[in-house]
């Protein structure tokens, strides 16, 4: 008889995480059995807002939390697959059940029955009698419920749940440009000698690359992290910089993975929940609640911050600018740097004036 890990192994809460059975296959019927399951919780919930004598912490708040946990950690490891392992067959079950899994997760604050229930406990003196734990659960839920719209005309719910759905579909469209934009691009070198600079491990690691894309003989560099880095630190070759830098900085700005008309969509979308749900603007919606309080706080912080580092910038910028001239043999200072510079002259710069090797150091 088939145990639930190869059943329903996204619904599985093994640990160490069994992750060769997290199939593709399996992730319709998991996240739909997933919903289906957190579904029930929140109606059972819904369904005792007229029992406010029979309400405790454990049949409101708490069933809530442990309703939804196996939704949240099951679609959690959808989209970590996403991220790591990318694949047609794992995009395609993601992008069937992202609308479902949004609109559901949407949903949830915006149910009258559930808010109910919620509000009729979370306001009442039993709350005194519980632990500080519970007490914050209870008073951030009901923050989140409130942020999410919980309290709106049913005219104001239904278009936040559209705008929920929409901003769930185009931010994943946004990362998945982004994905495959950088998983696309390549560079293949055949000639080591446009290679000097670049230590061994990443040559080793290009190298590596290219033998797997069945290109022996050559050198595979991308836009992955590793090698990108790798390139813009150490690689003497200005023109492959250059055009490393160049492929790196256009990530989602041509076709076919252009994010520069979904960009202002999300934008517009943010700007709208926030205004339906009581605030400004985006930006003092999500900090309302956190330390910096609004959005013009932050942004005053992050000036204020600049300030002070603005004049330290400046120096440090012409300490590598002379440098830059003495190692290429300029007779002055050149007025600037260009992108793909910087991080290349400040690694020669930490060698050869602090005798520091970040290479050797991390090996």
């Amino acid at each position: 008889m088939p145990n639930s890990t190869t059943t329903h192994p996204f619904l599985s809460d093994n640990f160490p995480i069994q992750w060769a059975t997290l199939i593709p296959e399996a992730i319709e019927a998991d996240i739909g059995k997933a919903i289906a399951n957190a579904r029930n919780t929140i109606e059972a919930i819904g369904a005792l807002r007229d029992s406010p004598a029979e309400l405790t912490y454990e049949n409101t708040f708490g069933a809530l939390e442990s309703g939804l946990e196996t939704l949240h950690r099951a679609w959690g490891l959808v989209n970590h697959l996403d991220s790591v392992c990318n694949s047609p067959e794992l995009r395609s079950a993601q992008t069937l059940m992202l609308p479902k899994v949004s609109a559901f997760l949407a949903g949830i604050p915006l149910d009258d029955a559930l808010w109910q229930t919620l509000r009729s406990f979370g306001e009442s003196p039993s709350i005194e009698a519980l632990s500080s734990v519970k007490k914050r659960h209870i008073q951030e839920t009901l923050a989140d419920f409130r942020e999410q719209g919980a309290s709106l005309n049913p005219a104001e719910k239904k278009r936040v749940s559209a705008i929920q759905l929409e901003l769930a579909e185009l931010t994943q469209k946004y990362a998945e440009n982004c994905l495959d934009a950088t998983n696309t691009w390549e560079k293949i070198i055949t000639d080591e000698a446009l290679l000097a600079g670049l230590p061994q491990s990443a040559l080793a690691a290009a190298r590596q690359s290219a033998i797997e894309k069945g290109l022996k003989g050559s050198w595979r560099f991308t836009l992955q992290a590793p090698s990108f880095i790798a390139v813009m630190t150490y690689a003497d070759n200005e023109a492959l910089r250059r055009e490393v830098w160049q492929a790196y900085t256009a990530i989602g700005r041509g076709e076919p993975y252009d994010n520069r008309e979904i960009v202002p969509q999300i934008l517009a979308l943010r700007h709208e929940f926030a205004q339906i749900v009581g605030y400004q603007n985006f930006a003092d919606s999500v900090t309302a609640r956190r330390m910096a309080g609004s959005g013009q706080a932050a942004l005053d912080f992050t000036t204020g911050l600049q300030q002070k580092l603005v004049h330290t910038f400046h120096r440090e910028t012409e300490q590598l600018l002379a440098y830059k001239a003495g190692a290429d043999g300029a007779e002055s200072h050149p007025q600037s740097l260009e992108p793909w510079e910087t991080a290349y002259y400040s690694e020669k710069q930490r060698r050869t004036e602090y005798d520091f090797d970040e290479e050797v150091f991390l090996s």
